[in-house]
């Protein structure tokens, strides 16, 4: 079934309308997050953080303006000061979110979900022209501009989970964490031959299979893998097996890919920070300290200490 998307509508719109007339507070960015919170892993377009018992995976495609946030529990069932919606809320006001979507996943061990900026998504959507056309937040808003894939899950890796409208039997694993998105991993129970490899490609935007069967059979030797059923000359982009896993993209991506050397993990920090701007339990409890009036002896001892000092400089 495909997932449904759902608008921040009334909640966002309180928050926003609430906060219109301080509307000088400019939205934040990847590198303004970075100054906001106090313990992030921040690399390529991404920053992540921990904060409320809450993964927040902010994700960009020029390494400032945000266009997609992933929300996970840190673990099963812990509490929250903010739920889902709340956090959802709170993230997109944070950054200037003025159209926010946001989808939950619903087989998710963990209460996880994505939420997107919807202008920033169709605005890479009107220059891609294909999956790999740059970063992966751009490769993200291609597909679902196209809408024969939709977003099924979120991997513990922080790759997302393609799956069909039509029930094709393939699914794409997309990595979310490099600088450049030049590898997919797919999979399914499709076979992917040289015809449904076209197919595929076709779907992505990548074009006809170009190459001859022994320009393919030359790149198979060459990196080792056990079939190349799809091969553009053109873009240099190719469909590879080595046993059973199968990923398409740029030659040397799809040989490091497959042989478990691409990376693309989101890395959270192990430090949790609060959110910008609040104050810890300790520092409220601090100020209260500081702030409450003193008691008559204290007042005395206060007074006496005082005398001392003005004794002390004669």
């Amino acid at each position: 079934m495909r997932k449904v998307w759902y608008i921040l509508t009334l909640a966002l719109a309180s928050i926003l309308l609430c906060s219109a007339p301080a509307a000088a507070q400019e939205a934040a960015t990847i590198s303004t997050l970075k100054d906001q919170f106090s313990s992030v892993n921040a690399v390529a377009n991404h920053l992540c953080v921990v904060t409320d018992n809450w993964q927040l995976a902010f994700i960009s495609h020029d390494k400032e303006h945000v266009g997609a946030v992933f929300i996970t529990e840190t673990e099963l069932g812990v509490e929250h000061d903010h739920d889902l919606n709340e956090t959802a809320v709170r993230v997109a006001e944070l950054i200037g979110m003025s159209s926010p979507v946001i989808q939950e996943m619903e087989r998710a061990e963990r209460t996880t979900a994505i939420m997107i900026d919807t202008d920033v998504m169709e605005g890479l959507a009107d220059e891609a022209e294909h999956i790999f056309w740059g970063t992966p937040l751009e490769g993200m808003a291609f597909l679902l501009q196209d809408g024969y894939f939709y977003i099924d899950s979120i991997n513990p890796d922080g790759w997302l989970l393609w799956k069909t409208v039509k029930k094709s039997n393939v699914e794409i694993l997309m990595p979310m964490a490099p600088t450049k998105l030049t590898a997919i991993e797919v999979d399914g129970r499709q076979k992917m031959n040289k015809h449904a490899a076209e197919v595929l490609a076709r779907k992505l935007g990548l074009g006809s299979n170009t190459a001859s069967d022994s320009t393919r059979n030359a790149v198979r030797r060459q990196l080792h893998f056990s079939d190349v059923s799809y091969m553009n000359t053109k873009s240099n982009i190719v469909g590879a097996y080595s046993g059973k896993r199968y990923s398409m993209g740029k030659r040397n991506s799809v040989s490091n890919m497959l042989a478990n050397r691409y990376g693309g993990t989101l890395l959270y920090p192990s430090i949790p920070t609060d959110w910008p701007g609040e104050e810890t339990e300790e520092e409220a409890e601090e100020e209260v300290k500081e702030s409450r009036p003193l008691t008559p002896r204290e007042a005395r001892d206060a007074y006496m200490e005082y005398l001392r000092s003005l004794s002390s400089r004669s």
